[in-house]
């Protein structure tokens, strides 16, 4: 067996020096294993701490008028309401130490004449982002061949390279995660002590991200729910504005549900200027220039701002209504509108052509 290892080894080591990476693993014979369809945030349940540790449970503050006196319900029933739970989508792949625990995924199936033991020669994971015509700054231009396919962009991990841990709330739906593993298995069960013959394939694995109502629900939550910077307050700055946008995010349900194109492609521009006319882009959020309140020890101090979208000075340029902060490290306006161009498509809503594939 170990013969037999050496040998394929040296013949793929002399294919290695005729050929690019990539052609070897573009024409080893390829099984495609599970397809997973991801959402960039998922709904979750208000957790609690130990008594013992003395800190209050997470709850809607409301004095004397809290209904029940200090209980707290993290299901929200009549008259108890508790913080919406959402958390942002996540790919998380097995790892031993700090690297991909490959095995895991190196399938011996004898459906298709694999069988172990298997050895990995070689994996790689690729990234593939669509582009959007509604934020080609953030997420890049879509590109596609002469006969209309897209070419999306690609980043490619290898070996211990490989990043295990994805987090999906910025992400574009519509972009895919491909795990491709080389393995060596054989062509036939042992017989008589004597294993079948050494043969390579390729295992592919893919992880996609899409969005639907459900969804863009729960990614509003989390974008009111984390803080950007020091100010405490999320990348949904103005409450009015969370208020409006679950508003037009019913709106938009209802107009799916009730299935008629114009009353949904109605929704959906609506949504899409509700976002861009109250959305504060700027590469980086400095909450002195943004935020100036009076000064504190002789020196520049903020006015953290109130539940009202505020209207904030942007350079020479005027201002801007700053209901949901669009920077560089969180695109907020941007991942909103990405998710309504995918709605869009989904619900057969094409504008220009060629447009982005859809699954």
């Amino acid at each position: 067996m170990k013969q037999g290892l050496l040998t394929l080894a040296g013949v793929t080591l002399a294919m290695a020096a005729a050929v690019p990476a990539h052609a070897l693993t573009d024409t080893i014979k390829n099984f495609n294993q599970a397809t997973y369809n991801l959402a960039q945030a998922y709904p979750c349940t208000v957790g609690t701490y130990s008594p013992g540790l003395g800190i209050a449970d997470p709850r809607l503050w409301a004095g004397i008028c809290t209904v029940g006196g200090n209980g707290i319900a993290l299901v929200p029933g009549p008259g108890v309401a508790t913080p919406r739970g959402a958390a942002p989508g996540v790919i998380c792949l097995a790892r031993k130490g700090l690297a991909l625990d490959v095995n895991c995924f190196a399938v011996a199936s004898t459906g298709n004449g694999q069988f172990g033991p298997c050895f990995v020669q070689a994996y790689r994971l690729i990234k593939q982002v669509p582009g959007s015509f509604k934020c080609p700054d953030v997420y890049g231009t879509p590109h596609f061949d002469k006969d209309g396919n897209l070419l999306p962009y690609q980043y490619f991990q290898y070996g211990t390279g490989v990043r295990t841990w994805w987090s999906l709330n910025f992400t574009q739906p519509g972009t895919k995660f491909i795990l491709e593993v080389v393995s060596v298995c054989r062509a036939a069960d042992v017989v008589n002590g004597v294993p079948g013959a050494a043969q390579v394939h390729k295992d592919t694995w893919t992880w996609r991200v899409v969005a639907n109502v459900d969804t863009l629900e729960n990614l509003i939550e989390v974008m009111h729910g984390g803080a950007v910077g020091t100010l405490e307050v999320p990348c949904i700055i103005g409450e009015d504005m969370y208020d409006a946008l679950v508003k037009a995010k019913d709106r938009l349900r209802t107009a799916i549900t009730g299935g008629n194109a114009t009353e949904i492609g109605n929704a959906i521009f609506d949504f899409e200027a509700l976002v861009v006319s109250n959305c504060l882009f700027v590469d980086v959020l400095d909450p002195l220039l943004e935020f100036p309140g009076p000064m504190q020890f002789s020196a520049p101090n903020i006015q953290p701002p109130g539940n009202l979208a505020p209207s904030v000075k942007v350079g020479t340029q005027g201002t801007a209504i700053a209901g949901i902060i669009d920077t560089i490290e969180n695109p907020c306006c941007c991942k909103l509108l990405v998710d309504l161009e995918w709605i869009a498509l989904k619900n057969g809503l094409v504008g220009q052509q060629p447009t982005l594939p859809l699954f």
